[in-house]
């Protein structure tokens, strides 16, 4: 049994003990009572089949806690566990540090393997005809340099992942060569042999540890909903996404809800519309698949398909603009025509009796993947505008860099039946955060993804905060609506305690116009005191800023949602988190009104039993970003005066580590 595995591993003759690390792998073993705890849990799940709901906070070793009995579980089923995450940081800790150190400890190999998406590989089937014969398929004339180092890089590539390129290419043309679905001659390619996604589904199919990313596990779903409506049993085997599994571990659970709803909704959009025309034929370069004169016909059809998606988006854009609302929600069903149907159903109509005709093989199965994108588009915009989806919130939302794009979402409100159907009604599912719980209690959290049928376990934080955190409270700022007066108060604590700790601070918002305002306030303070300010949005993505703030002294980041969770600055380089105010999400969202009502509608407070729930959990988030191991310690800062002055408040101090509370004017 699972259990009786796990407890000789973590029992007093454990290896952890006394093995040595692996080369190259950092580790001193620190016995915790709350990592074995967790194990054991894990354990007893496996063993009865059982769902876990398990808030361990950091520094517990969640992922060795869950690792070492999924391992043994796997051993035992015979079949592999999936581990899905939603940071690629946790996914390479895993593989590359955690799986190693067991292995090493229990001296055998473990087959694990991190499971992408097909877009991530290169067809060389594609690749070839762009390369050999046919740059007429490049979407873009100013793209032709890239072609010569992504030809030189496949010579050398043993994975064909993109991310392995040590510089990328530009997005058209990787999108010009990728592995897509639909799009895939299997036996009959000239490169079946070689296919670098046909090798990642081998060492799927053999691994014992299966690490994903929680879109990938969703896509996963949704294609094995797919397949399930086709007879043909061959080609269900070939495209599933995930082999049979005997558990699911999910990491980083706080995510799940809203990975769930993004990924089990509907959306559409002008520029991947635009992108599919432009595949088939664009008329200005006089390219594409339907460039031959035999498909002139066809050709005709996608002009005025192009033609009418133009003069429709351009339009829904013109009336957004005056609205002054992005998002915007679509309330009425049939408020606007979706006047791309018909061109559309032409289209597709034309493209499949092409495909038929068709005696090329790789020409059939790109009109076949073609005219499925067609009509995966023309389908998403008539749920949207018909609202055929019902408990879906639908809106339109402008996007791109010139905000000359327009998507269309269908999301469900309440994705709770969703996941209890499609996830936790095949047990054993583990799900773990640092963050589950509001307020000492976990049910909340729970209820939201379904996993009513799941025992839940919350484990004590194993760090001293009571003297390793100092927290902070401004007892009297403006409240955060009246922006001017809540900056001119919140710029002075800022200068103050960023002289304190001389940078090394994190400083959280809640959006990006509070957040680029007070930079521009606080310009020539950062010159003046030789300051590092890293603003998010300002060229660099999340990880390089990260690793940056690491390698520069007297650095600040400015911050807004995707450094609330999920970033890890253990020691002395990070010394201060300041939060400016609570992290309420936007009431004005589609998704957000879409979920208050639905909370009203069920006889419930929207405000107390949803809005401040959220919120604490986003909070508690935030606030863990300081303390990431037992030797760090720091200050927070709390700029929102609401926390002590509203009845809520309490709800938020009380869902953080007791530590050493300070007010200041």
């Amino acid at each position: 049994m699972v259990k009786e595995q796990t407890e000789s591993f973590f029992g007093d003759n454990s290896p952890l003990r006394n093995a040595n690390a692996p080369d190259g792998v950092a580790f001193k073993y620190e016995p915790r009572q709350q990592q074995v705890d967790m194990a054991y849990a894990v354990a007893d799940a496996f063993d009865n089949n059982e769902n876990l709901c398990i808030e361990a906070p950091t520094g517990v070793g969640k992922t060795f806690a869950y690792l070492v009995p999924a391992f043994f579980h796997a051993c035992q089923t015979e079949k592999p566990v999936v581990i899905t995450t939603h940071t690629i940081s946790l996914q390479d800790q895993i593989l590359n540090h955690d799986i190693p150190l067991l292995a090493k400890f229990l001296n055998v190999k473990i087959d694990a393997v991190v499971a992408k998406g097909r877009s991530n590989y290169l067809c060389l089937r594609k690749l070839n005809e762009i390369a050999d014969m046919d740059q007429s398929l490049l979407p873009d004339d100013n793209i032709t340099g890239d072609l010569g180092r992504l030809v030189s890089w496949a010579e050398k590539t043993k994975t064909g992942d993109h991310t392995d390129m040590n510089r990328p290419i530009a997005p058209q043309l990787w999108n010009a060569v990728c592995c897509e679905r639909g799009n895939c001659l299997n036996g009959q390619c000239p490169f079946f042999a070689s296919c670098f996604l046909m090798a990642a589904r081998r060492r799927i199919g053999k691994a014992r540890i299966i690490i994903a990313n929680h879109a990938f596990f969703f896509a996963a779903l949704a294609t094995d909903a797919r397949l399930a409506t086709r007879p043909d049993a061959e080609s269900h085997e070939r495209e599933k996404l995930l082999p049979d599994f005997s558990a699911l571990v999910i990491d980083e659970g706080h995510t799940l809800e809203d990975a769930a709803a993004n990924h089990l909704g509907i959306r559409a959009d002008s520029l991947t519309i635009r992108r599919i025309l432009g595949r088939l034929y664009s008329d200005e370069r006089k390219t594409g698949l339907l460039a031959a004169e035999r498909f002139s016909e066809a050709r005709e059809l996608v002009v005025d398909a192009r033609r009418r998606a133009t003069l429709f988006f351009t339009s829904l854009l013109n009336w957004m603009e005056p609205q002054n609302k992005n998002p915007l929600r679509y309330f009425v069903p049939n408020h606007i025509e979706n006047y791309l149907a018909t061109p559309f159903a032409k289209l597709e109509k034309s493209l499949a009796a092409l495909a038929d005709d068709e005696e090329d093989a790789a020409v059939k199965v790109e009109l076949e993947c073609l005219k499925d994108a067609v009509e995966e588009q023309h389908m998403a915009l008539d749920v949207f505008f018909t609202m055929a989806r019902q408990d879906f919130v639908y809106w339109m939302e402008i996007f791109g860099r010139d905000k000359n794009e327009i998507s269309f979402n269908c999301i469900p409100v309440d994705v709770s039946p969703l996941l209890a159907e499609r996830v936790f009604r095949k047990p054993p599912v583990i799900v773990t955060s640092a963050t589950l719980a509001v307020n000492g209690d976990i049910h909340y959290f729970m209820n939201r993804i379904g996993a009513t049928n799941a025992k839940s376990m919350i484990l004590d934080t194993p760090f001293d905060f009571k003297t390793q955190v100092q927290t902070y409270i401004a007892k009297n700022m403006p409240d955060p609506r009246e922006l001017d007066a809540f900056l001119d108060k919140a710029e002075g604590h800022l200068r103050h305690f960023l002289t304190l700790t001389n940078g090394r601070t994190f400083v959280l918002f809640t959006s990006y116009s509070m957040m680029n305002n007070l930079a521009k306030r606080m310009e020539t303070f950062f010159e003046e005191n030789n300051l590092t300010l890293l603003l998010q949005g300002d060229g660099l993505p999340t990880l390089k800023m990260i690793e940056k703030f690491k390698s520069t002294e007297r650095s600040v980041i400015f911050g807004t949602s995707s450094f609330w969770t999920g970033v890890d600055v253990p020691g002395d380089a990070l010394s201060s988190v300041i939060i400016m105010r609570l992290p309420f999400a936007n009431p004005d969202h589609p998704l957000e009104l879409a979920r208050t009502e639905r909370t009203a509608a069920l006889g419930k407070n929207a405000f107390f039993d949803y809005t401040v729930p959220e919120a604490v959990l986003k909070f508690r988030q935030g606030f863990g970003r300081l303390i990431r191991t037992k030797d760090d310690t720091g200050i927070v800062v709390i700029l929102d005066s609401r926390i002590i002055q509203k009845r809520y408040g309490q709800t938020f101090l009380h869902s953080i580590p007791e530590c050493p509370v300070e007010l200041i004017d």
